[in-house]
């Protein structure tokens, strides 16, 4: 079975520049040199360890804090009870609401939180390890009745969104659930594809597409900061790439929103991942290495000192591959990507009277040397290369504070920058000479200087107001430049420097009416200084409940979203006056709006049926002022930079209405699944005047995923995890095969844009997992068996001028991947 589909030429290519960029395939490529070695390494490893372990109980210590959901006041007298123990064992919260239970057996506990007039909570599954203490921070709402009234027992809805302003459309991202998905090789984006609504791009890349929204609709947000692309060898304009910089060793507990998401998000049309760093152990120093195909992987945390209650994070990757090759091991392939990345918090605490401060960061480098036809060539005949890269960083500095009784504030300064960069060349080989020409160069250089201060309020058990505002001011720098053979030197085709800002305000209330009534609802405003656009949108939410296990949903709201920044100085040459003339720099902000009913249903504790319905309607859409098909409703279509066009207005329209159906059984009695499926359809009109389907209207997808963890003993496990992926394929535009022979290049059937579609998409991935605890270490080794069924997928259709044919490009075969964690 091979571990990879190639083209019907059998050969790895990219096409023209930025059209088609191999990453996946090449790792793939590599990886299928060593798997087999990988493999029985690696489980012989785990063979020769497994007698070591002995059989004396092993303990570790519980602790956290117990705090208001509305104002993040700590609760002191909170109780924190473990319920399935045999003896009583827990703890009552201290004054600043801190907890701790030392001397639990290690394993899957169960913690039941309460206080006198708050809902009780109950934190069921979670994971003792001997290796790592499990620090918890357990927000509690307070009750909206009498205390002697009625005794509330409710655990956190996993489904929903851990910021209570979301009320539809949104979703916890436990790290600990999603680590389980086969196939998500623990990256955030990938994982979140098998959410309802939410299709991924492709296996090359992360990208995510919302409900036949563009994947550039996303927004990214980081410790309350906007940031740029988080992935490594990205491109202009793109919000995916093949792998995440974010490192979910390092994440906590994070929200995912995919429709009229709360007024405190902002500059996107699609949804939002809200992503939280997690703190470091401010009384213990712990310590993990990880190995797999994301990199070699090594990461600290632990106090400054026991006599403060500061703490430091950090973990850093480097690609597995580079060092592979580092090594002088050949890998089978000469495109070896170098990637490395970088995630650090540092918590300080001083006191309830000056706050805390966190200063946090991420970044990464990335570069890769493709190239096309790496054989000597006698006959002369022109090679193509091409060298891309792309390196991102974001640092910040946040302080919390308690302002009164009831209120809080949290402000976030940070500096972010985005340097993506791209070379073009043609080899000339003779047997004598070998002549390299640079035809294309362009580098994008953002940074961006950002502030987000935020207000929290509770005014009463009832109601919560929040309010911030946020500027990111940008300053950019875009060159591109082509090889003119006529003229024997290059032309500039773009050369930018400029700054860009955007003011951002919001305010929002949540309020309880009922126990079965709540509502939020808010105003979300932004500014670009670039040419003055602006937007004032307002937001909905509300939900009923009228039985304990039924609840009815409905949001609604208006928002908009700043182009990508490449678009507004896009320039166009002139060869009358042999001048570049700049069309699109009055454009203002793409629009949208979102309409949500949904329906959920609790069968059973921890099983729960999800069912919702949208509508969304696009609008103030950039397309070209003559008659054509093009829209940046489209952007992010092909792997490579976004498409820009020149003089566009906004006249195009658009259309995304669906249902979409979630079960979910959470983790418990050893075993979970999730089953997601959507029908949707996508379409726009652009200034032809014609209705057609989006580049990402696949009409169909269903994602089902489920496992199985069996208990060996009280050290070992084995967990058996399985998912299966089927969506309709992507839209494309049809290659007019006539034309591009007699041009000698390739000529698409734009009349017919997006009419038809590539085959369905189907994937299926199995993951074999066993962990098992040592004394002081824990150990967890993964087998992830992806596309099990060497399922051909296509991912492109692209002419080639050689042969005078369109050759057909395929996504991953059968890949099987090994990932092998010790933390001590």
């Amino acid at each position: 079975m091979p571990c990879l589909k190639r083209n019907e030429g059998g050969q790895l290519r990219f096409g023209p520049a930025r059209a088609f960029f191999p990453f996946a395939a090449v790792a793939v490529s590599s990886l299928c040199q060593t798997q087999g070695r990988l493999l029985w390494s690696s489980l012989f490893s785990f063979l020769f360890l497994l007698p070591t372990l002995g059989h004396a109980q092993i303990t570790q210590t519980i602790r956290g804090r117990v705090t208001d959901a509305a104002n993040q006041r700590g609760l002191p007298g909170a109780n924190v009870v473990l319920t399935d123990t045999t003896t009583f064992r827990g703890a009552a919260t201290d004054l600043d609401g801190n907890f701790r239970i030392d001397n639990v057996p290690i394993g899957k506990v169960t913690l039941k939180v309460s206080f006198l007039g708050f809902e009780e909570r109950v934190l069921e599954n979670l994971i003792l390890t001997p290796s790592k203490q499990l620090v918890l921070d357990v927000a509690l709402t307070e009750s909206i009745n009498r205390v002697d009234e009625v005794v509330i027992s409710a655990g956190r809805d996993k489904g929903q969104a851990m910021n209570e302003m979301g009320l539809i459309s949104a979703r916890t991202f436990s790290v600990e659930e999603t680590r389980r998905f086969a196939g998500s090789w623990q990256d955030p984006a990938r994982a979140a594809a098998a959410f309802a609504g939410v299709n991924g791009g492709s296996d090359e890349r992360n990208d995510i597409i919302i409900r036949g929204n563009s994947p550039t609709s996303v927004l990214w947000r980081l410790e309350g900061i906007n940031i740029p692309n988080p992935n490594h060898l990205s491109f202009s304009g793109s919000t995916g790439g093949p792998v995440s910089i974010l490192n979910n060793n390092m994440l906590d507990d994070s929200d995912f929103f995919t429709g009229a998401f709360p007024a405190e998000y902002g500059n996107a049309n699609a949804g939002a991942f809200d992503l939280s760093l997690r703190k470091g152990n401010n009384e213990k120093r712990e310590y993990y290495l990880q190995i797999g195909l994301n990199g070699l992987e090594a990461g600290i945390e632990g106090p400054f000192s026991k006599k403060h209650r500061a703490s430091y994070l950090a973990s850093y990757r480097y690609s597995t591959m580079a060092i592979i090759s580092a090594m002088g091991i050949n890998i089978g392939i000469s495109a070896v990507p170098f990637y490395q990345d970088l995630t650090f918090v540092i918590d300080v605490p001083v006191n309830q009277k000056v706050g805390r401060f966190t200063l946090w960061g991420i970044g990464g480098l990335s570069s890769i040397h493709i190239t096309d036809n790496p054989g000597f060539n006698s006959a002369g005949e022109e090679e193509r290369d091409q060298k891309l890269g792309s390196d991102m960083g974001a640092v910040g500095l946040t302080h919390f504070k308690y302002l009164r009784q009831k209120s809080s504030i949290r402000t976030t300064v940070a500096v972010s920058g985005l340097r993506q960069w791209q070379e073009n060349f043609s080899i000339f080989r003779t047997d004598s000479t070998v002549t390299e020409l640079l035809e294309d160069r362009n580098l994008n250089i953002t940074t961006t200087a950002s502030v987000h201060s935020r207000v929290n309020t509770k005014l009463s058990a009832r109601s919560n107001l929040r309010s911030g505002i946020i500027y990111d001011h940008r300053f950019v720098s875009f060159l591109d430049s082509t090889w003119v053979p006529s003229l024997a030197s290059h032309r500039v085709r773009l050369n930018v420097q400029a700054n860009v800002g955007l003011a951002q305000g919001y305010i929002q209330l949540h309020h309880r009416f009922t126990e079965k009534w709540t509502g939020t609802i808010g105003a979300y405003g932004q500014v670009s200084t670039l040419n003055l656009a602006y937007s004032i949108e307002p937001r909905l939410g509300l939900t009923w409940k009228p039985h304990p296990r039924h609840g009815l949903s409905f949001g609604a709201g208006m928002h908009s979203q700043m182009l990508p920044l490449l678009t507004y100085f896009y320039e166009t040459y002139d060869p009358a006056t042999g001048s570049y003339l700049r069309t699109n720099d009055d454009l203002g902000f793409s629009r949208s709006i979102h309409t949500i009913l949904g329906y959920d249903w609790t069968i059973i504790p921890k099983l729960r049926l999800k069912l919702e319905g949208y509508y969304q309607h696009v609008y103030a859409m950039p397309v070209q002022q003559r008659p054509s098909h093009f829209s940046l409703a489209n952007a992010g279509e092909s792997i490579g930079d976004i498409q820009v066009a020149d003089s566009l207005v906004h006249n195009g329209i658009g259309r995304n209405m669906g249902v979409e159906l979630t079960v979910e059984k959470f983790f418990g009695r050893g075993y979970y699944f999730l089953f997601s499926g959507s029908l949707y359809n996508s379409t726009y009109r652009a200034s032809d005047g014609l209705w057609r389907n989006t580049a990402f209207n696949g009409n169909h997808g269903i994602s089902a995923l489920g496992g199985y963890e069996l208990k060996l003993s009280k050290k070992n496990t084995l967990a058996f995890d399985s998912r299966i992926t089927w969506r309709g394929g992507m839209r494309y535009i049809p290659i007019d095969l006539d034309a591009s022979i007699a041009a000698g290049e390739r000529v698409l059937e734009t009349d017919r844009a997006y009419e038809d579609k590539l085959p369905d998409y189907f994937r299926a991935d199995l993951k074999v997992s066993f962990a098992f605890n040592g004394k002081r270490a824990s150990h967890s080794l993964a087998l992830d068996f992806q596309n099990i069924f060497n399922t051909s997928n296509v991912f492109s259709r692209t002419y080639n001028a050689a042969t005078e044919s369109i050759d057909t490009k395929y996504q991953l075969g059968f890949l099987p991947l090994v990932n092998y964690r010790v933390e001590f």
